[in-house]
């Protein structure tokens, strides 16, 4: 998974996953219903597992 993915978000109204950040602005709401309330993702990854 790219960097992209450690900021992922999932909205608080509609549920839609998004990530906070494009290759040009920091986007700090959802751009489906635009509603500002979200929840972090957390993403576990082959690196984060420990032996």
């Amino acid at each position: 998974m790219g960097k992209l993915s450690r900021n992922l978000r999932i909205c608080g109204e509609c549920g839609v996953v998004y990530t906070s950040v494009s290759l040009t602005k920091y986007i700090d709401q959802c751009p489906l219903c635009n509603s500002k309330r979200y929840e972090s993702l957390s993403t576990k990854s082959d690196s984060d597992s420990v032996i």
